[in-house]
């Protein structure tokens, strides 16, 4: 089984990676670019032949499951064509200002990386 972007692999160090994508490497094969989220709540990147990988897990969201997208809690929607984008309706919010008052954030359409999305929304 090929791996995709969006699945969730293991490399030489045992640690999950999520796959970002693909880019031809010098044998003429290809790599694969992945990210996963540090406990700092920064990410890591690193690329590895996709033949070394080991897939664990190929992330499944219906429509209507909850997640989140840099924080802002949301609905899943679907996966546009190219599979690299996710689509999430996020919540309505509200967002205090400095002056102390408020301002309504309306529900809205994101799109969002696919592979990071994964990665917020699944225990890498």
């Amino acid at each position: 089984m090929a791996v995709q972007v969006g699945d969730v692999v293991v490399a030489g160090s045992g640690l999950r990676w999520c796959i970002l994508g693909f880019v031809g490497n010098p044998s003429g094969g290809q790599d694969a670019k992945l990210i996963r989220k540090n406990s700092d709540g920064s990410y890591s990147g690193l690329q590895k032949d996709s033949e070394m990988l080991i897939a664990v897990e190929t992330p499944v969201f219906q429509p209507g499951d909850e997640v989140t997208i840099d924080g802002f809690k949301g609905t899943y929607m679907s996966r546009e064509d190219e599979g690299d984008i996710a689509r999430v309706m996020l919540a309505p919010r509200q967002r205090q200002l400095s002056s102390g008052g408020f301002v309504q954030i309306e529900a809205g359409v994101a799109r969002a990386s696919y592979a990071l999305f994964v990665v917020q929304n699944r225990k890498l």
